[in-house]
């Protein structure tokens, strides 16, 4: 992976040379929690499919509506939702061209269905994330915004120095998040 150590490709790792990462799902062996066994497999591959019509392309569930890079945090909701936060590549250009700033997706276990829910600003890793006791409010964390200088002054404007925050979302309807 990029930045990380070298692993040889298989088992978790489907790429030899993997810029994009993936997100590899545990289960107990044959659902038995006390097990001390675990089965696997790749939930997401994550890659661009605007780019690339091969394994960098990433899995049967990627496409140009949810492309991403680099998975950095992930949590369950209490409705079971998987919610993917990225700190990758967010230069737009050759191998992530497209791909736009860092992100969090919301997936479905079941279906294996991704959808993007929320873009960072310039330059910053989208990291961190809770509910209130209601899940009437997604708290998420921006971390970072601007980092290379110059390109944003999140969450102010003008020319003040960006600052990483949380930053709060509820729906307009005032109902569940997730």
């Amino acid at each position: 992976n990029q930045g990380g150590d070298a692993t040889p490709a298989g088992g978790p790792n489907p790429r030899a040379i993997n810029n994009y990462g993936q997100i590899v799902r545990w289960a107990p062996h044959d659902g038995d929690h006390t097990a001390d066994t675990f089965d696997w497999d790749l939930f997401a591959v994550a890659g661009n499919p605007t780019v690339h019509d091969d394994a960098f392309g990433g899995s049967a569930n990627i496409n140009a509506g949810n492309m991403f890079n680099s998975p950095d945090g992930i949590a369950f909701g209490r409705t079971g939702l998987l919610w993917i936060q990225t700190d990758g590549k967010y230069d737009n250009a050759d191998d992530f061209a497209g791909m736009g700033n860092n992100q969090m997706l919301v997936a479905d276990p079941e279906t294996g269905e991704i959808k993007r829910f929320m873009v960072g600003p310039r330059e910053c890793e989208v990291t961190g994330i809770a509910w209130s006791v209601d899940h009437r409010t997604l708290f998420v964390g921006i971390q970072h915004p601007g980092e290379l200088g110059g390109t944003s002054h999140f969450p102010q404007s003008g020319n003040t120095v960006p600052r990483s925050t949380v930053i709060a979302i509820q729906r307009d309807d005032c109902g569940i998040m997730g």
